[in-house]
């Protein structure tokens, strides 16, 4: 057996060393497929947990749900409607993202809230809602919203 190793140094060497190439040339492309396999389990598990969050705050606080925002008038009223549809919005875009098959359920929360999301798209500030809205196949009136 010494004989042998002996007389086929070089080629274990060279074996070896494609070995290795073989080994790290597969680190390059496990590892980075890996990570984005464990990034997108995160960002999916985050997803489902800020939607759940949203069930919870519809079922504690059904009224805001309900709301018909042109006929809000106190600023405390205004401000929990906003802040509920806000997170309502930014809920639909964490869906969205994990998966497509969810624009058709966030699409019809969205649309009990129009007058709203038109009223935030109208602003200097609402490209982003617009944006959405518009990926949705949702549209606002040109009219105002709230008379």
């Amino acid at each position: 057996m010494p004989d042998w190793l002996s007389r086929n140094a070089e080629r274990l060497g060279a074996v070896s060393a494609l070995a290795t190439a073989f080994a790290a040339l597969s680190v390059l492309v496990v590892v980075p497929w890996q990570i984005a396999a464990a990034d997108r389990i995160q960002r999916d598990q985050t997803a489902r947990e800020i939607y759940r969050e949203f069930l919870n705050l519809t079922v504690q606080k059904p009224d805001l749900a309900t709301a018909d925002y042109c006929t809000l008038h106190e600023p405390a009223q205004i401000a929990a409607y906003s802040a509920y549809v806000d997170y309502l919005f930014y809920t639909a875009e964490q869906m969205i993202d994990t998966s497509p098959e969810w624009r058709g359920p966030m699409a019809a929360y969205l649309q009990a809230h129009m007058a709203y999301l038109c009223s935030v798209a109208a602003g200097a500030s609402g490209g982003d809602v617009a944006a959405t809205l518009a990926d949705l196949a949702l549209t606002c009136d040109p009219a105002p919203a709230c008379p």
